[in-house]
Order: structure tokens, then C-alpha cells, then sequence
């Protein structure tokens, strides 16, 4: 089947068009709070770990906790806003990679320090925001790739003050980026 070039048209216009239905809602519809959520968490992590130490490492998991149950609070508040069903096949992929990249150091019978494993842990994260690119919206893909490099910088050129480059550049860009959408994605 041929398409001729005003149905071409016609059908680019429509992607076009579904694609501002979606960032609109995306943008009304608490979409930038996730990005605000993980960013908070990502400064408070950093900020522990500069001045705690140890013990403010020893708190990771809970503020991450707190971010799952946060994140699950926003999608469930969505949902009744946003009518877009679960599309299982992403989060299948997500788990798959968690799965797999949770296994890269026990293989690699790693023990690396906090600031490499938080790195990597970062890192994994980034693969899921540019996953979530590829498959739902660019702008995650290039927030990812963006946030990974920033992490790779952070812990190969100033590792002496990767903590507050993790709060600055890792949670501060996530934050920054929540505010394009709500306020000047159009």
C-alpha cells in the first residue's frame, strides 16, 4: 500500500498533535512531581553521605523506600487523571535489567566503595530513565543520558567532591528538569 503525500501529512500531523494531548497531560497532570520526588531524594543522599558518612549511607534504602511508596502515591493519583493503561512490557523490561544489573557485582565479586556503588546503582537508574525514553518520550531518554554522564564525571574528575556534584548536578538536574515540563514544555 502506497500512501500518498497528503495522507503522509495527515498522519504526521496526527502524531503531532496526540503528542501535545500527551505532554499537556503529562504536564497538568503531576508528571514533573516524580522528577521533584527523585531529585529531593538523590540531594538528600548526597547531602547524608557528605556529612554522615557511613551512617547517612546506612539511610539509602529508606529514602528510596520512601521514593518507591511516593512514586506508587503519584501514579495512583495519575491513574484517576490520566487514563493510560500499565503498559506491562516496560515494567517486565525494567525488572529484567534491575534483575540483571543487581547481579553485575556479586559476578564481578566486586566490593566497591560508596561512591562507585552509588554511582552504579545511578547508573542502572539512568539505563531505566533511557528505557523509558526509547519507549515513551525522548525527553527521558536525553535526561538519562545527560544525568549518566554528569555520574561518570562526578566520580572519574572530582571524586573529592562527588558527594555535593551528586546533590548539584544528579538531583539538581532531575529537579530542573521536572520545572521545564510544568512550566515551558509545550
Amino acid at each position: 500500500m502506497q500512501l500518498s503525500s497528503e495522507e503522509a501529512a495527515r498522519a504526521l500531523a496526527a502524531i503531532r498533535a496526540s503528542r501535545e494531548v500527551m505532554r499537556s497531560a503529562v504536564r497538568a497532570h503531576r508528571g514533573h512531581y516524580h522528577l521533584w520526588l527523585w531529585g529531593v531524594i538523590w540531594i538528600a543522599m548526597a547531602l547524608l553521605a557528605e556529612f554522615r558518612g557511613l551512617a547517612g549511607i546506612r539511610l539509602f534504602p529508606w529514602l528510596c523506600a520512601a521514593g518507591i511508596a511516593g512514586s506508587g502515591i503519584l501514579g495512583f493519583i495519575q491513574s484517576s487523571q490520566v487514563r493510560a493503561p500499565v503498559d506491562r512490557r516496560f515494567l517486565a523490561v525494567l525488572a529484567v535489567v534491575v534483575l540483571f544489573a543487581s547481579l553485575g557485582p556479586l559476578v564481578l565479586h566486586a566490593s566497591p566503595d560508596d561512591k562507585a556503588l552509588f554511582a552504579y546503582i545511578g547508573l542502572v537508574a539512568m539505563l531505566c530513565y533511557m528505557i523509558a525514553g526509547i519507549w515513551f518520550d525522548l525527553y527521558l531518554l536525553w535526561l538519562g543520558l545527560v544525568i549518566a554522564v554528569l555520574i561518570l564525571v562526578g566520580l572519574f574528575v572530582f571524586s573529592a567532591f562527588f558527594w555535593w556534584w551528586i546533590a548539584i548536578f544528579g538531583g539538581g538536574t532531575m529537579i530542573l528538569t521536572g520545572c521545564y515540563i510544568r512550566y515551558f514544555w509545550r
